[in-house]
């Protein structure tokens, strides 16, 4: 029954044939599409619940920013001991794109995320040129990771790229505090450095759709309250998130818009069009949010990973995926996930909770 696809396999199923089930691929493409599911898919983000899988593997997260084939290993270990359906070729260090731009980095003694060293000063910004990420050391890293996991697993599980957007690298490059600044005091000068920027991520949507990526998963948290008014966040932000959402669309490449902002502008980036908003639903009023998303785009309802996710028990996070699933009802364009990447220590027990909860409240068929 595998080589038969599920559109053929739902008509089987009809006649009473077969049971129904979908490939986590399948699944997570129909939910991006708005289409029926035989229950929402479960999102993964970055290296969530990094510290089993690296016991697991006996790899470290420091090889995997160097060397691709640790990386995949690394990222498909995580499908296989969580049971996500998808792997995401890029991790939640927000830096990878600003070091290849001139940020410098350093990694901490202890096996973690890279740290910022140095940020870009502001009069060397007019120096930064366009990047393109397959010559960077370690931007490379996670496109050359995605095309080996494309190849490998990518026919049944959902390979999604993974970048931040141009104002947001941008701020990661010269510093968020003197990125705002220079909103107000030096606003040509932020605008020709995203602008910049802008075609460094041109040339990483070539090469994930060279590779075969139709779906990249993209940081947006900068449309928010707390850190732009919504002249700015458009000025700055979506004037030029939206020229590179038209690129990508012309090359088959879609977006999954995160916000993990305690002010998300949804309204804003669902206007852009993505094919998916990811947001964590303790920033917003859920039935109201989900009135205003239901049937227009794919909402990632993102579970809090602070504190139910990591220090609650499996019955409260039973509990609230029923509510989410509730609130929800039984429209098409729903998946889960946590509200952000999962705490390093996020127990698996709390995973698996989740992952049956979305099993049990989810199941259609």
């Amino acid at each position: 029954m595998a080589a038969i696809t599920y559109h053929a396999r739902l008509n089987l199923c009809r006649m009473g044939m077969i049971h129904l089930l979908m490939t986590p691929r399948e699944r997570f493409d129909s939910a991006l599409d708005v289409r029926s599911v035989d229950r929402p898919p479960l999102f993964y983000q970055h290296l969530g619940a990094a510290k089993p899988i690296l016991q697991h593997t006996g790899l470290s997260m420091r090889e995997g920013f160097h060397d691709p084939e640790t990386f995949a290993k690394l990222a498909t270990a995580a499908h296989d001991l969580y049971g996500f359906d998808n792997v995401m070729a890029g991790w939640g260090d927000l830096l990878i794109e600003a070091q290849a731009h001139g940020m410098q980095w350093k990694f901490p003694e202890k096996d973690f995320y890279p740290r910022p060293a140095q940020y870009l000063d502001l009069g060397k910004v007019d120096g930064v040129v366009p990047v393109d990420p397959m010559k960077d050391k370690y931007w490379s890293v996670p496109l050359k990771a995605a095309s080996l996991m494309q190849q490998r697993v990518g026919d049944k599980i959902k390979v999604m790229g993974c970048l931040d957007s141009p104002l947001l690298i941008a701020s990661e490059l010269i510093g968020m505090e003197q990125a705002l600044m220079a909103e107000y005091n030096s606003p040509d000068l932020v605008q020709g450095l995203v602008r910049k920027i802008l075609g460094s991520c041109k040339a990483y949507g070539e090469e994930a759709s060279r590779i075969g990526l139709d779906t990249i998963f993209m940081d947006n948290s900068s449309a928010g309250g707390e850190l732009n008014s919504p002249e700015f966040c458009e000025r700055f932000d979506h004037s030029n998130l939206r020229e590179l959402m038209a690129t990508f669309r012309a090359k088959g490449l879609h977006l999954v818009l995160h916000n993990d902002s305690i002010q998300p502008y949804l309204d804003m980036q669902l206007a852009l069009k993505p094919k998916g908003l990811h947001f964590h639903l303790k920033s917003v009023d859920m039935v109201k949010t989900f009135d205003m998303l239901r049937g227009k785009t794919c909402v990632f309802a993102g579970i809090d990973h602070q504190v139910l996710l990591f220090q609650k028990t499996p019955a409260e996070i039973d509990a609230e995926v029923k509510k989410v699933m509730s609130c929800w009802g039984d429209s098409p364009g729903l998946a889960i996930s946590g509200g952000c990447e999962l705490a390093y220590k996020t127990p698996i027990e709390n995973i698996k909770a989740l992952k049956e909860a979305t099993e049990r409240y989810g199941r259609k068929g």
